[in-house]
C-alpha cells in the first residue's frame, strides 16, 4: 500500500494545473505539548441524584454537533451547553468550534465530557465512535495543557476567539470543581479539500514528538499511535482523490486561434463573523448570553488554491511516512531490550485493617483510607473523594460514610457503605443526608438527619440503607443525636432540646430546663 500511495503522490506533483478548492478541517496540529503527557483530571466520584447513561450524555454533543452541522454558527442545549463557531476562511490564524460548559453544566466526569465531545465530532465531521472516541481525548488534554494562556490564544487563532475567552475559562481545569462555567474548549479548525466547511479532522500534529515521546509519566501507547497513523493515511488518500477530481474539473477548454483561455482565479475569501451571544462577566467566568433571536447566516464556502492544497497533502504524507517509521523503530526497540517481566507479586491481605478518612482541608472532604496498623503502611484507597465526615463507623457488610457534593449540579449527599477489605463503594442510599449529620449505628440500625416535608428530620435506616423510620419534627440542620433509655435526644429547628420516640421517632416532649 505504501508504495501505490508514493507513485499516486508522485502524479499529483507532476500535474500542472491551477484551480480552486472548498476546505475546513480541525486541526489537531496544534493538540501537541509534552505536558500534556501528565496531565490528570479530577473527577467527582459521588453519589448522584440521577445517573444519566452514556446515550443520554452523548445526546448533548449530538444534538450540538447537528446544529453546527446544519450551518448555525451558535448551538445551545438546554441553556446549559454551547458551541459557538468562530471562522475566518481568509486568515492565516486558526479558527474554532467553542465547547462552552455553562454554569449550570452536569457534567463533572472527564469521561463524560469526552463522550459529549466524541458525539460532537462524529455529528460533525462525519467520524467513526472509535475515531471520535480517541480524539476526543487528546482535544479535552490539549484544553488542559492550554488553560488559561491568553497569550498562547491570541498568537493561534483568529481575533474573534480571545473576544470570546478569558484566561478564567480558556480550555479547561483539571477539577471538576472548576468545570461549570469556567470551561470554553477550543476545538481548532482549518481548511479542507475533500469535504468542505467544517468537513473533517487533520490528525498531522496530534502525534507531534512532543505527545509521542516514549519517556515521560504517560507516553502514548504505539497501539494509540498507530490507529492515529492509519487514520491519517484515510484521510491522505482522499485528499489525494479529491485534488484529481478538482484538477480534471479545471482543466483548460479548446481555444480559438487569437484568444487567450481565462485563468480560473480563486474567488476572494470572505470572513465570517461568529454571530455569538454577548460574554458577561459573573463570578464563574463569562458564559454566553440565550441564543440570537435571528438565524445566523449560511456560512459561505472557504476557497483554497489547488497548489496550497498539493503542499499540505504532501507535507502530510512525509510526516506520516517519517512517524511510521518511527513506530517501527521503536516497536523492534522494545522487542529486542525487553526481557519477560516476572509476575508482580500480590501483596498480602493485612490480617485487620484501620480505616481513616483523609481529609482536604480545601474542600472539607476526603477519602477513606485502609491502613495496616500491623506494618503501618496504607493497604487501599476508596475511590469515593466526597467523604464529608472524619469518622467511618463500622456498619453491615463495610464501614459507613457521608459522601457527595450538592455543588456538583447532579451531585447529592448520600450514605454509602465501603468495602473493609479495598474501600469500594457496596451500597449508595436513595435519601438525602445532611452534611453534617452525626452517624449514631446502633446494632443493625443507624439514625441520621434525612430530608423531610419541613426540612432536616430524624431518619432510622437498616444495614442497605433503606429507611426503617422518618421523623415528623423538622430538626436543627447541625444537632447531636444522644440515645437515651427514655428515647432519642436532639435538638429542634426552633432551638429546644426534644425527646424523640426511639422507635417512630416522633416528638414526645420538649426537654426541660
Amino acid at each position: 500500500m505504501p508504495r501505490m500511495r508514493f507513485a499516486f503522490y508522485l502524479f499529483l506533483y507532476l500535474v500542472v494545473g491551477s484551480g480552486v478548492v472548498q476546505a475546513q478541517n480541525v486541526a489537531e496540529d496544534v493538540l501537541k505539548g509534552k505536558q500534556i503527557q501528565g496531565i490528570e483530571f479530577k473527577n467527582y466520584v459521588g453519589p448522584h441524584k440521577i445517573i444519566e447513561s452514556r446515550q443520554a450524555i452523548q445526546g448533548i454533543g449530538a444534538d450540538l454537533g447537528r446544529q453546527i452541522k446544519a450551518g448555525a454558527t451558535h448551538a445551545e442545549y438546554g441553556q446549559k451547553y454551547n458551541v459557538l463557531r468562530i471562522h475566518d476562511p481568509s486568515s492565516d490564524k486558526l479558527s474554532t468550534d467553542l465547547i462552552i460548559l455553562g454554569p449550570d453544566a452536569g457534567v463533572d466526569n472527564i469521561r463524560n465530557l469526552n463522550w459529549i465531545v466524541s458525539a460532537y465530532l462524529q455529528q460533525v465531521f462525519g467520524y467513526s465512535a472509535a475515531d471520535a472516541d480517541l480524539l476526543s481525548d487528546f482535544v479535552t488534554r490539549y484544553n488542559a495543557f492550554y488553560r488559561g494562556q491568553m497569550d498562547y490564544v491570541k498568537a493561534t487563532y483568529i481575533p474573534a476567539v480571545a473576544d470570546n475567552v478569558t484566561a478564567e475559562n480558556a480550555g479547561i481545569a483539571l477539577s471538576y470543581t472548576d468545570w461549570p462555567g469556567k470551561t470554553r474548549l477550543m476545538i481548532p479548525l482549518r481548511d479542507s479539500l475533500s469535504k468542505g466547511l467544517g468537513g473533517s479532522i487533520n490528525t498531522e500534529e496530534i502525534s507531534n514528538k512532543d505527545v509521542i515521546q516514549p519517556t515521560g509519566p504517560a507516553p502514548v501507547p504505539l497501539e494509540e499511535r498507530k490507529k492515529l497513523a492509519d487514520l491519517k493515511e484515510s484521510e491522505i488518500v482522499q485528499e489525494q482523490k479529491a485534488i484529481v477530481q478538482a484538477e480534471s474539473k479545471t482543466a483548460p477548454g479548446p481555444t480559438t486561434p487569437g484568444t487567450t483561455p481565462p485563468s480560473p482565479s480563486p474567488s476572494p475569501a470572505q470572513t465570517v463573523n461568529p454571530v455569538a451571544p454577548q460574554a458577561s462577566t459573573t463570578p464563574k467566568g463569562t458564559t454566553p448570553a440565550s441564543n440570537p433571536t435571528t438565524t445566523p447566516p449560511a456560512v459561505p464556502a472557504a476557497t483554497l488554491p489547488l497548489a496550497q492544497a498539493k503542499q499540505q497533502v504532501a507535507a502530510r504524507d512525509q510526516a506520516l511516512q517519517t512517524e511510521r517509521q518511527d513506530i517501527v523503530k521503536q516497536e523492534t526497540q522494545k522487542a529486542a531490550t525487553s526481557a519477560p517481566a516476572p509476575a508482580p507479586a500480590t501483596p498480602a491481605k493485612p490480617a485487620s485493617t484501620v480505616g481513616f478518612v483523609k481529609m482536604n482541608p480545601s474542600t472539607k472532604m476526603g477519602q477513606l483510607w485502609l491502613v495496616d496498623p500491623a506494618a503501618n503502611k496504607v493497604w487501599k484507597k476508596s475511590e469515593l473523594n466526597t467523604v464529608r465526615e472524619i469518622t467511618a463507623p463500622a456498619f453491615g457488610p463495610g464501614v459507613l460514610v457521608v459522601a457527595g457534593d450538592t455543588k456538583v449540579d447532579n451531585g447529592a449527599i448520600r450514605l454509602v457503605i465501603l468495602s473493609k477489605d479495598d474501600g469500594s463503594v457496596l451500597a449508595t442510599g436513595a435519601d438525602d443526608v445532611s452534611a453534617d449529620t452525626p452517624l449514631v449505628v446502633n446494632g443493625n440500625q443507624v439514625l441520621a438527619l434525612t430530608k423531610g416535608a419541613g426540612g432536616w428530620v430524624l431518619g432510622n435506616f437498616d444495614t442497605s440503607l433503606k429507611p426503617v423510620a422518618k421523623g415528623t419534627d423538622a430538626l436543627a440542620a447541625v444537632t447531636a443525636v444522644v440515645p437515651t433509655p427514655s428515647g432519642i435526644l436532639v435538638q429542634s429547628a426552633a432551638g429546644p432540646l426534644a425527646l424523640l420516640d426511639s422507635t417512630t421517632l416522633k416528638k414526645i416532649s420538649n426537654t426541660g430546663e
